[in-house]
């Protein structure tokens, strides 16, 4: 037995660190098992003293790693002063953990009793927050916010609409008012998202605040450079509120991580449905720069699109230093789960049980929305389209029997169902480069940077007599999907003073409808990736302002607007023209108009166009089957909401005073 201290030295002039190891060395320079599991991270022993190599972006995964690998060898570890402050997450996350996961634990299961201080402190939470927020919480929003604000790290994987970021800025006012010798308390937001999100981030602290934010967008302005970038991270006087969309983060990591360092901050990664790859960039990069962030939120209302494995990555974030142990599974095990597993096996079960205390989830039927009508429009393919539909199907049937594999690498077999997806929407889309859709597609941040989509052929054609028809398709005939979008706005949506969204998966779809529409005398308006964030903002003010008659239909991208807008406030009717199988961007697509702040009575309409005889029809099921997976896994019963009152006649009081004002 004995003990290493653990030092920081680090080389100015070169982004590398180093630790030093003083103190019993001779149990390491005497000990060859040691030196061969040390030398895995790093270990050089050229001078007297040991040394461990590593970069910036590793250093607490390394210090990690140094410390179990010495453990294992009855050799205790302690750390210097200096870097215990350069690593004074990791330490006080060691130390604070298990009085988090405790107090979130009693919160979430609404036991109160068995903490009588936990009353005092949500006393308090609501003192903080009458004071700070002008904006009045709904019941659920107020619970969420608590146990979000005690928890310190946490997921929100409330529905979309249910008001996530009021929660956040709800629990962030509360660590914010903290004393500035308390662990806990933050003073800064770096918020990950959508583009998208951005505007909403900076509306809602407006509304909740009744103050403006000093705000700072480190994407999606392409006048603002690498280095203005780094500047704004490294400056003395940051933004209160920082945003950065998810792929933003890889390229500027080591600069965030010393704002992070520098800075007292909550990082929000909002929609994290795009950061579940624990492989992919964006997750990797999320991952990295959340070892340094006093807090951490997890936002989404699609946690689990595909199955068990989504969860893996969000939990890795919010709790980087002990997912382990409360995930309990490893990413293989819980692949295997989603594949053989129903939600009421044994080990399900025990990952529910698991990952339960960090997480609130307000389901749908929580927020006592007004209802919503889905109706299937079937639809039948004129011939031309017919036609090239079962000789393209036809064609592929056979190599898919050879390899059904349609995993992210599997790139050929995406690509192959793409064509299909577009064959059965409008067969004119067969005739532009495959690579455009490829390009849009959901997993393109999981696809290998290097792969070049040249090196798909586009030649799945190669038939001439169809290839032509393909080539010709409009002088032939209209797609039956536009004539029916047509029909379903001219018909039952415009002559009610109604406003519509139109869903399409591919832009050119998107481009050619809006072309046919306006030829049809249907003004509309695209939102897709080219239009600019400032102009797509214009879009959407203008069609939530009922006194805009300038257009009454969008038609938009789901890859690109599916998250953190809202248009409910002046649509009611979603056309989705195709789907594909993302079935995150489906269920936030459909939340767009169906969300809290709906006047009672308002239906939401959703029309599902579907070829017959398609693979529209075998995307319907499996969407169908996602979605079921997904509500029986997180929509469990939260016992702290059940402390809503439901015999609570405020509310309704002070409707009849409004209503009694208004009569009077």
């Amino acid at each position: 037995m004995g003990t290493i201290q653990i030092e920081l030295n680090q080389d100015s002039e070169a982004d590398l660190t180093y630790f030093i190891l003083r103190g019993d060395t001779h149990l390491i320079f005497d000990n060859k098992r040691i030196q061969l599991a040390l030398k895995r991270l790093g270990l050089s022993l050229a001078g007297s003293e040991p040394i461990i190599k590593y970069s910036v972006r590793s250093q607490v995964s390394v210090l990690q790693r140094l410390q179990k690998t010495l453990g294992k060898y009855d050799i205790n570890t302690n750390l210097s002063d200096l870097l215990k402050e350069d690593v004074g997450n990791y330490e006080r996350e060691q130390g604070l953990f298990d009085t988090f996961t405790q107090k979130a634990n009693l919160i979430r299961n609404n036991e109160f009793d068995k903490q009588p201080a936990l009353v005092s402190d949500f006393d308090i939470f609501q003192k903080v927050l009458r004071k700070s927020l002008v904006r009045k919480l709904h019941d659920h929003q107020l619970l969420s916010a608590f146990h979000m604000a005690y928890s310190q790290n946490s997921c929100n994987f409330a529905v979309p609409g249910a008001g996530k970021t009021s929660v956040v800025l709800a629990a962030y006012s509360y660590l914010k008012s903290l004393t500035e010798d308390d662990p806990k308390r933050v003073d800064k937001l770096l918020i990950v998202g959508p583009l998208s999100s951005f505007a909403p981030w900076e509306n809602e602290y407006f509304e909740c605040f009744g103050k403006r934010a000093r705000s700072r967008r480190l994407s999606g302005d392409t006048s603002i450079t690498r280095e203005r970038k780094k500047e704004l991270l490294y400056s003395g006087n940051p933004a209160e509120l920082t945003l950065i969309h998810h792929g933003g983060i890889d390229s500027l990591q080591t600069p965030i991580i010393n704002f992070l360092k520098e800075n007292r901050t909550l990082v929000v990664v909002d929609e994290a449905h795009r950061i579940k790859n624990p492989e992919g960039a964006w997750g990797r990069s999320a991952f990295e720069i959340s070892k340094e962030a006093r807090g951490r939120i997890v936002l989404t209302g699609t946690p689990v699109p595909n199955g068990y494995e989504d969860l893996f990555n969000l939990f890795r974030f919010i709790y980087p230093f002990r997912y382990k142990e409360i995930l309990g599974y490893h990413y293989p095990n819980l692949i295997d789960m989603t594949k053989r597993d129903n939600p009421d096996n044994l080990r399900v079960k025990k990952f529910t049980k698991n990952i339960s205390p960090y997480f609130i989830r307000i389901k749908k039927n929580d927020l006592k929305l007004p209802p919503l009508e889905e109706s299937i429009k079937r639809v039948d393919m004129a011939p031309c389209q017919r036609e090239i539909y079962d000789f393209i199907e036809t064609t592929y049937m056979d190599s898919f029997e050879v390899n059904p594999s349609g995993t992210v690498r599997d790139l050929l077999n995406r690509a192959k169902m793409i064509r299909l997806r577009q064959a059965a929407s409008n067969p004119a889309l067969l005739a532009r480069p495959l690579s455009e859709a490829l390009a849009n597609d959901p997993a393109s941040d999981e696809i290998d940077p290097n792969a070049k989509f040249a090196d798909y052929s586009d030649e799945f054609i190669t038939d001439s007599e169809i290839f032509d028809k393909v080539r010709k398709y409009y002088k032939n005939e209209k797609p039956v999907k536009f004539l029916t979008v047509e029909s379903l706005l001219r018909e039952d949506i415009l002559p009610k003073n109604g406003k519509a969204i139109v869903w399409t998966i591919f832009i050119q779809n998107a481009k050619d409808l809006q072309t046919y529409l306006l030829s049809s005398g249907i003004e509309s308006r695209l939102l897709i990736g080219e239009v600019p964030q400032d102009e797509r903002e214009v879009i959407i003010s203008k069609f939530n302002d009922p006194k805009n008659s300038e257009f009454s239909v969008i038609i938009a991208n789901p890859f690109s607007v599916a998250e953190s807008i809202s248009l409910h406030k002046g649509c009611h009717n979603a056309i989705y023209m195709e789907r594909d199988y993302n079935c995150s961007n489906f269920l936030q697509s459909k939340d767009r108009i169906h969300r809290v702040g709906l006047k009672e009575g308002e239906i939401t309409r959703y029309y599902y166009i579907i070829a017959n005889d398609s693979v529209d029809a075998v995307i319907d099921q499996r969407l169908r089957i996602k979605i079921e997976r997904m509500e029986a896994i997180i929509d469990q019963d939260i016992p702290l909401l059940s402390r809503i009152n439901d015999s609570d006649e405020t509310d309704l009081i002070e409707a009849l005073m409004t209503d009694y004002a208004r009569r009077s």
